[in-house]
């Protein structure tokens, strides 16, 4: 019986993004038994919606959602929530906390409720970026706050717990589901997928080409920069490893 293979993959501008390459992919994947997660910013509902709409049609095995914070498995026609991971990755995070700090910067903006939740703090950070960052981390370690910084596409700042993000959150789900590291395949496009690409994971990885630099400029043996944009970037990239 042939080894189980997952592909973990970012939805806005990695996945999604050319609706004919990402149909392509899909069907790819459920023709050779590969199972998918997704990793995303969004929160459950929203993909969902990406379902309903007919952009997605292979149902994910699990979704990672809110960067990282929250996971989903698939049971029957219904994503249940695994509990265990909040339990996992609250300990240390304080969100009130969070939030004070974060209101005494004026260059940091809080983003819609939507994208909030209580393990996730969302922010645009335009100015200054760097000095804020500085500050910020300065001020959580301070303050004892076991919280990871994802800031991406030089504007999205995401605060989360230090033990969540996707990276450690694809580990979990792999383990979950008995998928061994060698045959994970992460893809991403943008800073925030950089945690699921880290060596000691022991995942190969697709940067797809219209990566940011943060992306982009990140090297390895392991990770395989595809010329192609978007799921044709994926593909490009699961030809290049073997598993098309």
């Amino acid at each position: 019986m042939p080894e189980k293979r997952l592909l973990v993959t970012d939805l806005d501008g990695t996945l999604l993004g050319d609706d004919v390459a990402s149909q392509e992919l899909l069907a790819e994947l459920a023709k050779r038994g590969i199972d998918l997660a997704l990793a995303s910013g969004r929160h459950l509902l929203s993909i969902q919606e990406l379902y309903k709409t007919g952009q997605l049609s292979l149902p994910a095995s699990a979704c990672i959602c809110m960067v990282g914070t929250e996971i989903y498995y698939l049971e029957g026609k219904s994503y249940k929530l695994d509990a265990s991971w909040n339990e996992i990755v609250r300990p240390g995070w304080n969100e009130e906390a969070i939030d004070s700090i974060l209101s005494s910067k004026p260059d940091a903006v809080l983003q819609d409720e939507t994208w909030l939740s209580p393990l996730k703090r969302s922010y645009f950070l335009e100015q200054n970026s760097n000095d804020v960052l500085a500050q910020i981390r300065n001020e959580l370690s301070t303050r004892g706050i076991a919280a990871k910084i994802i800031f991406s596409a030089n504007k999205y700042l995401d605060i989360i717990p230090e033990k969540a993000g996707k990276g450690e959150a694809a580990k979990h789900v792999a383990r979950h589901m008995g998928v061994l590291p060698a045959n994970v395949v992460t893809c991403g496009d943008t800073g925030n997928d950089l945690d699921m690409m880290r060596p000691e994971l022991g995942f190969r990885s697709i940067v797809v080409g219209n990566a940011t630099t943060e992306l982009s400029a990140i090297e390895g043996h392991r990770i395989y920069h595809a010329k192609q944009h978007f799921a044709a970037g994926i593909l490009e990239g699961l030809i290049q490893i073997g598993w098309l």
